[in-house]
């Protein structure tokens, strides 16, 4: 083993070996999840707060960027694993803006072929 090796085990065995969060303060998972649910609500709710097709394509493809952008600070910061997990973390609001244009694509298209088919 090289030397800056055995420099990281100690450190990997601690991040291993360590405890879990304490129970007693919920109150941050209980906010991270309340804010990915209003997070997700214009886009995939199906109640009044839902946007139309284009602003759910809009909304997805602008939050994307604005919400890789830490993880970028991260990166620069010489954590690049930490950095590299946040954007990872954020490939399915990708694939979700995707899905969102496709399916408003194929919902236009269809519209369009059957207002253009002359009816009986």
């Amino acid at each position: 083993m090289t030397a800056s090796r055995v420099k990281t085990v100690p450190k990997m065995w601690r991040c291993l070996t360590a405890r879990p969060p304490s129970p007693r303060r919920p109150r941050s998972s209980c906010v991270l999840l309340g804010a990915a649910v209003l997070f997700w609500l214009p886009a995939a709710a199906r109640t009044r707060h839902r946007l139309d097709d284009p602003g759910r394509c809009l909304y997805l493809f602008l939050a994307a960027p604005l919400l890789d952008l830490p993880a970028v600070a991260v990166v620069a910061a010489g954590r690049t694993a930490a950095g590299l997990a946040m954007i990872v973390g954020m490939l399915p609001l990708g694939v979700a803006a995707a899905a969102v244009t496709w399916s408003w694509v194929n919902r236009e298209e269809r519209e369009a072929l059957a207002d253009a088919v002359p009816g009986p």
